[in-house]
């Protein structure tokens, strides 16, 4: 679900745990989506969809705005009007609240997530550590999937760059997946 990156503090910090999108929008409860914030399409979180419910803008109360972040019901419809252009009262909105299950301190770039299957890094990371044994990769993606592993995705992407870590991801998620492992 992507999230102006305005909102990143807010949410990871639990003061933003509702997003509200004009017209219908198609989400369902229980299901876990990524918080990706835009413009830098980067996943900051892991989330679960606790709720959604459909309602006209004139039925938005305070306590809808405080559970999206924002003061009150005058300061959420600022903001609603500045994203969606002018919204009259009996326009309908959905509120989709979420509650965050796993943080992405360095975020983690959602073409990645694209191409590792929606698999975390971390977790391509922990798989190739557990069964490298078996998957005979080259000395530097070792080296790579064990800095994700201890230090971080940001880490390693600090030390080797951001194109060898994306690159030793991908040998690590296919060897996984080609050993059927994943």
């Amino acid at each position: 679900m992507l999230i102006d990156s305005a909102y990143k503090s807010r949410i990871l910090s639990g003061k933003k745990v509702t997003t509200i999108r004009h017209g219908e929008y198609e989400a369902r409860p229980g299901s876990e989506i990524y918080l990706v914030v835009t413009p830098s399409d980067t996943a900051i979180a892991k989330a679960r969809i606790t709720r959604v419910e459909r309602k006209k803008v004139g039925n938005l109360t305070n306590e809808d705005a405080k559970l999206d972040g924002f003061s009150d019901v005058k300061e959420l419809l600022r903001e609603l009007n500045r994203i969606y252009g002018e919204l009259y009262g009996d326009d309908e909105v959905t509120i989709i609240g979420f509650e965050v299950l796993k943080r992405f301190e360095d975020g983690i770039p959602l073409k990645w997530l694209k191409g590792l299957n929606y698999r975390e890094p971390a977790e391509i990371a922990r798989l190739y550590l557990e069964n490298k044994e078996k998957l005979n990769l080259n000395r530097e993606t070792d080296f790579i999937m064990r800095r994700i592993y201890n230090e971080g995705l940001g880490r390693a992407v600090r030390t080797f760059g951001p194109k060898k870590v994306q690159n030793a991801l991908l040998k690590a998620y296919h060897a996984l997946y080609g050993a059927g492992l994943i």
